[in-house]
């Protein structure tokens, strides 16, 4: 097929699954995110008596709409572990590839736009942790055109090139007993206008099957008359899709469905946003209220404000009436309980959740390192076998073949080494260990400690980072320096 042809297949029909998790995949990117709107139009901000009788006034609720602000750290929790695994660019070798010339070009532009494969899978890794990201290695193909073989693809001048596509893009699969995909639907969106004066173009979809691909345009409102298609064969007879997941749920009734860093986390914070809102009508409610007796309520003042002057006649008693507070203290601590399990979930807290007041930096997380650093490595792992994947889809298609990943000759690697704690805060510990006396029975371990704030201070790619790490390896630690050290050879410590 050379052409787009009609069609009556409605290729925006989703399934179960898709229907069934769509709620809490845009949960999950909306509390990732938390834009302005979202807060005004109260998405999320639960209406009290919502479906009763006596729901909430709409004057009250339209007030805590525009009062309403999200006070979790669901986009810290992401930026905190991106941040880290691209503290330093992953380090690639296919020197000796048999395929380097087209790898060279391959990630310096990945997409045919100009972006480099350090910023395709820095943005990956954000969705990865939102809600999971599918990797597409497609080919680019002529508008009105679907070359047959290889030789005409080559021929048209086209290139294998990478798109993320989220769970809110996936409107429909089936997989094989091992996960992968049998095929797949996408909503790619509306094809962007060509001008300023011009309306966008129609909504477009694509389907990836082992055999085929088919591109939907949609320009009807539902009839199917405004639909049609273009069909390609697949050369590969694999659908080229990398999953790129934090988890998969077990659960055999969901097929292929993500679980992410905030799938449970962003429930926790929705209600933390709708808890905040009842405090601060509460605190509203709350406002003292002066009460006067002896006179008139036409002889009172309109307006009272600080540092004014009131004069009353003779047997007047002013009241001062405030309503009881308990409420109030007691959803400040279920604020706080909520803030603390969103921070153990996050794996930056301990498991009880508590919290390290410090007095010269304010509120600082009591950071477990084993279990976010073995989380972190994880990922990091993770990302490089799903690079060497992209790697290997990406050559098959160009070839036209199933390359062996063993033929390619392609390594990368990740950073494995993170800065969870502040420079001050790594000095100090290190002070304290000098101070214990030991340093020269030790010298192994106090290299550690003066790395560790190295790592923290200094940046991997500075000019003077391996100098710096070469003078720690070699340094003594004793007060006699005439006294023999025998420098420890270098690691990764």
């Amino acid at each position: 097929m050379t052409e787009f042809i009609p069609t009556d297949y409605d290729p925006r029909q989703t399934c179960r699954d898709f229907d069934l998790f769509q709620q809490s995949w845009l949960l999950n990117r909306d509390f990732a995110e938390m834009h302005e709107h979202i807060l005004r139009e109260g998405r999320y901000l639960d209406r009290f008596g919502e479906g009763t009788s006596s729901s909430e006034s709409p004057s009250q609720y339209a007030w805590r709409r525009q009062a309403s602000f999200a006070m979790d750290c669901c986009g810290e929790l992401i930026d905190l572990r991106v941040g880290n695994i691209f503290r330093t660019a992953p380090i690639r070798h296919y020197e000796s590839s048999p395929y380097a010339a087209f790898i060279d070009q391959f990630i310096s532009d990945v997409d045919g736009g100009g972006t480099s494969m350090d910023q395709f899978m820095r943005s990956a890794l954000v969705q990865y942790y939102i809600n999971g990201v599918d990797i597409v290695v497609d080919k680019t193909r002529p508008v009105g055109q679907s070359p047959q073989t290889l030789a005409q693809e080559r021929q048209m001048g086209l290139r294998p090139y990478l798109t993320a596509m989220s769970p809110l893009q996936r409107l429909d699969w089936a997989c094989d007993h091992a996960g992968r995909y049998k095929w797949v639907r996408y909503d790619l969106g509306s094809a962007p206008s060509e001008d300023e004066h011009l309306p966008a173009g129609a909504s477009r979809y694509l389907t990836l099957t082992q055999k085929n691909w088919r591109l939907y345009n949609v320009t009807a409102a539902g009839d199917g008359n405004g639909v049609s298609m273009l069909e390609g064969p697949m050369l590969l007879n694999t659908v080229p899709v990398v999953s790129f997941y934090y988890r998969q749920s077990t659960n055999k009734a969901n097929r292929k469905i993500p679980l992410s860093l905030l799938t449970r986390i962003a429930p926790v914070a929705r209600a933390l946003l709708n808890l905040t809102s009842q405090g601060q009508l509460d605190i509203y409610m709350a406002i003292g209220i002066l009460a006067a007796a002896g006179v008139d309520a036409d002889q009172l003042p309109r307006e009272i404000a600080p540092m004014c002057w009131l004069g009353f006649p003779e047997g007047t008693s002013v009241q001062h009436i405030t309503p009881a507070v308990q409420h109030i203290t007691e959803k400040r601590e279920w604020i706080a309980m909520l803030t603390q399990a969103i921070l153990r979930m996050g794996k930056v807290a301990g498991p009880t959740g508590q919290l390290n007041t410090r007095a010269r930096s304010g509120l600082q997380v009591q950071i477990e390192r084993t279990d976010l650093d073995n989380e972190m490595a994880a990922t990091a792992d993770q990302a490089e076998q799903v690079e060497r994947d992209i790697i290997r889809l990406a050559i098959s298609r160009d070839v036209g073949r199933i390359i062996a990943a063993d033929e390619i000759g392609y390594s990368v690697e990740y950073n494995k080494k993170y800065v969870l704690a502040g420079v001050s805060e790594l000095v100090s510990q290190a002070r304290e260990f000098v101070d214990l006396g030991v340093r020269e029975h030790v010298p192994q371990l106090t290299r550690l400690f003066l790395k560790r704030v190295l790592d923290a201070a200094v940046r991997k790619d500075h000019p003077d980072y391996i100098d710096i790490r070469r003078e720690i390896s070699t340094a003594t630690f004793v007060d006699n320096p005439a006294q023999p050290v025998t420098p420890i050879e270098e690691n990764n410590v």
